[in-house]
C-alpha cells in the first residue's frame, strides 16, 4: 500500500510520488483520531465557509449506521466536488456531519480511505468484461471501459498514478486483456509487452484527459466538458507538416484514444 514516502518497497517508481501525492495525506502508518486537522487540510475561513457550504448534509449521520460503503459513496462525493486536495477525514466528519474519529473503525488513516476509492473506481465493471471469440474486441473494451470508469471521476484519476499497475483491481483487468492476447496466438513474452503498451497508453492518455476535465468541473460544475488532448494551430510557413495534422489532433479525445487503441491492436494475431 502506497505510504506517502515512495513505493521502493513495492518497486514502483518512487518521483511518482513527487508528482501526482499533492493531496496533502498523512501517512499511511499515521492516522490523526483527535479529529483536528490533519496535515495540509488546515483550509483558510473562508475556504472553510466555501467548501462547509458546498459539502455539508442538512442532517446528522444516524449513529451505528457507517459503514465502508457509506464512507466510500460520501468520500467519492466530497471527492468529486472538492478535488482530492481538499479531501479529510475531518471534511468528510462535515459532510456526514459526524465525529471523524469513527471513521478509523472502517479505514486506519486517510489514504486506505482514497486507495480504496481507486480501486474501486479501477474496478468499475471489470467483472461484464466480454469473452467473445473476437480477442482484439475484448482487449479494445476493456480499455475502453477503464478510461471511461476514470473519467466518471476525473478529480480522483491522478491519484491512480499512487497504485503500482501491479496490485489490487488491476490484477482482473490485466488478466482478462493477457487472457485474450493469449488467446490470440501470442507468447507470453510478447503478451507482456503489449499489454504493458496498452495499460500505459491507456493511463496516459486519460489521464490527460482527466486533468483538463477537472479543471473544467472546477470553474464550471458539474457537466462540464474538457477540451481535446491535443488541439494545435501551428502557423504553416513554419511547420507544414504538423499544420497538416492538425485538423485530426482537434478531433475529440474519445475518437483519439481509440484511433491510437486500434494502432496498438492493428498486427495482433487474429
Amino acid at each position: 500500500m502506497p505510504d506517502g514516502t515512495g513505493f521502493d518497497h513495492l518497486g514502483a517508481p518512487r518521483e511518482y510520488v513527487n508528482v501526482v501525492d499533492y493531496h496533502g495525506g498523512i501517512d499511511d502508518n499515521e492516522k490523526d483520531q483527535s479529529g483536528g486537522a490533519e496535515p495540509g487540510d488546515e483550509p483558510t475561513p473562508s475556504e472553510d465557509g466555501a467548501r462547509q457550504g458546498r459539502t455539508r448534509r442538512s442532517r446528522r449521520t444516524p449513529r451505528g449506521t457507517l459503514s465502508r460503503e457509506v464512507l466510500m459513496a460520501a468520500a467519492m462525493e466530497v471527492v468529486d466536488t472538492n478535488g482530492a486536495g481538499a479531501f479529510s477525514m475531518r471534511a468528510l466528519g462535515g459532510f456526514l456531519d459526524c465525529d471523524p474519529t469513527a471513521m478509523y473503525r472502517h479505514f486506519a488513516t486517510k489514504n486506505a480511505l482514497l486507495d480504496a476509492l481507486v480501486d474501486s473506481v479501477i474496478r468499475g465493471g471489470a467483472a461484464d468484461l466480454p469473452e467473445t471469440d473476437d480477442p482484439r474486441a475484448d482487449i479494445r473494451a476493456n480499455f475502453r471501459q477503464l478510461r471511461r470508469s476514470l473519467l466518471a471521476h476525473p478529480t480522483l484519476a491522478p491519484l491512480v498514478l499512487r497504485r503500482p499497475p501491479g496490485m489490487g483491481a488491476y490484477w482482473e483487468r490485466s488478466d482478462h486483456a493477457v487472457a485474450q492476447l493469449h488467446r490470440a496466438g501470442m507468447d507470453p513474452a510478447d503478451a507482456a509487452n503489449v499489454y504493458q503498451t496498452l495499460l500505459f497508453y491507456t493511463l496516459g492518455h486519460t489521464l490527460s484527459e482527466a486533468r483538463q476535465l477537472a479543471r473544467a468541473v472546477e470553474k464550471e460544475g458539474a457537466g462540464a466538458r474538457g477540451g481535446p488532448v491535443a488541439a494545435v494551430r501551428p502557423p504553416a510557413e513554419l511547420h507544414p507538416d504538423l499544420s497538416d495534422v492538425a485538423p485530426h489532433l482537434r478531433e475529440g479525445n474519445e475518437t483519439q484514444f481509440l484511433a491510437g487503441l486500434d494502432l496498438i491492436l492493428r498486427d495482433l494475431p487474429r
